[in-house]
């Protein structure tokens, strides 16, 4: 949703934009891909920062390279500064507000761009970078929020929001009561965030449903593994689900082939069907269980609109090789960002047919920038483009085979019914 990220720092943990949001001690696992979804390509680089000088609108003649200064902003500074009733008097507190006001004035220059660049304050990052690891607790959902409109991407496989009937494209327009719509994301999620074993009750408004309804969901710790294993019940084939592109997803991909491997299975579904993304040099690297490294690109990525030339990012091989087994991809609205890459990375080099509802069409990449404080600020760079070159973002990849999700209180999957008989005929 997460948070794609391009791990540039030894695959420590980050964002999405997966952009999972939660906050220290009372956590909500939300992805946002406004915050670097998962699944981005994040270029993660530490920077000697700890802030900016000891007004904001020196932030525009320090890091600007065209030179451009915020006047204005230091002027208003000024004003707060001598005239703001509640400005305090104590030195320690006033450096406090400047830093929270540094904060607030980042925040909304990011938000001004696409709805993808974000600036983390430190309390932020920390959780981000929980998710990725596949740990943290609350309601497990991804969201982003185009136009001040809190959106469900998905709900997690196994999580209280799947528990409570959360679906894709539902739209949180209350948290206990509170508003939520037209909110900056952040200040919307702390209605929404609570510890482990509280509840919250959400007030949704479902496309296609005339009212809103209300929805209890009790927040959990959610210690969700990245890739599930078994053998399909009366069939030679084994299904695979992949939740999150997270640190430990090769490895525990690698593990569920081997076990494919010595089950001599004939087949295998790739079930990436609500996975918001993640780190994009997971999704390289899965692609190279299944596709030659040396057959091409894992994907390329467009730096600039106005200049024709891509960048090659390459397949990443190594591991449990299945160059040869069938597979077939189940996809669907909540598949985003780095399942995006591999979905459409697996189709271009016929490995694999989609099958499933067309995806989210999450293709847009985030540099991500560390400060010494424990921020972070992530900013669009490039969107993406699968091996032939067809571009993602805000498009999304059609399914080869279109299949209808299972209706309410359905008891079969009709997708992974139809990826079965794909398979055995």
């Amino acid at each position: 949703m997460t948070p794609d990220i391009d791990d540039n720092r030894s695959r420590l943990p980050a964002y999405w934009q997966w952009t999972l949001i939660v906050s220290v001690g009372t956590l909500i696992a939300v992805i946002s891909f406004a915050a670097g979804m998962l699944a981005e390509r994040d270029l993660l680089r530490d920077e000697s920062v700890s802030g900016g000088g000891d007004r904001i609108g020196s932030l525009g003649s320090d890091t600007n390279p065209t030179g451009a200064t915020f006047p204005r902003l230091n002027e208003v500074l000024n004003y707060i500064e001598d005239e703001f009733y509640g400005w305090p008097s104590d030195s320690i507190a006033q450096a406090e507000q400047m830093k929270n006001l540094e904060n607030l004035a980042l925040q909304g220059m990011m938000q001004g761009l696409d709805g993808y660049s974000t600036y983390l304050v430190p309390v932020e990052q920390a959780p981000l970078a929980a998710q990725m690891a596949g740990e943290y607790e609350g309601i497990g959902v991804w969201v982003e929020s185009p136009n001040g409109v809190l959106t469900i991407v998905a709900p997690m496989p196994g999580s209280p929001a799947e528990a409570a009937g959360l679906k894709a494209g539902d739209i949180i327009v209350a948290a206990d009561g509170h508003p939520v719509e037209g909110v900056n994301q952040q200040d919307a999620l702390e209605f929404v965030r609570g510890p482990a074993d509280t509840s919250v009750r959400l007030t949704i408004r479902r496309p296609g449903v005339p009212d809103t309804i209300s929805v209890d969901v009790l927040r959990q710790k959610i210690p969700m593994p990245a890739v599930r294993y078994s053998k399909l019940a009366d069939t030679n084939l084994a299904y695979i689900q992949v939740t999150v592109f997270g640190d430990k997803t090769t490895a525990e991909l690698d593990q569920a082939l081997k076990r494919a491997k010595a089950d001599g299975v004939a087949g295998i579904v790739l079930d990436l069907r609500n996975n918001g993304g993640g780190w994009v040099q997971s999704a390289q690297e899965m692609i190279g269980r299944f596709v030659d490294d040396d057959a091409g690109a894992a994907l390329y990525e467009d730096l600039d609109p106005n200049d024709a030339d891509l960048t090659m990012e390459p397949i990443l091989g190594g591991g449990e090789e299945m160059f040869s087994i069938p597979l077939v991809v189940l996809v669907n609205g909540g598949t985003a960002s780095a399942s995006e890459i591999v979905a459409g990375a697996l189709r271009d080099y016929g490995r694999a047919a989609l099958i499933g509802e067309q995806t989210y069409g999450k293709g847009s990449v985030q540099r991500v920038h560390d400060f010494t404080d424990g921020a972070s600020v992530r900013v669009t760079f490039a969107v993406w483009l699968t091996p032939n070159k067809y571009q993602i973002q805000g498009e999304g990849l059609n399914p080869d085979i279109p299949i209808a999700a299972a209706t309410d209180g359905a008891t079969t999957d009709p997708q992974l019914e139809r990826a079965v008989q794909e398979l055995i005929n």
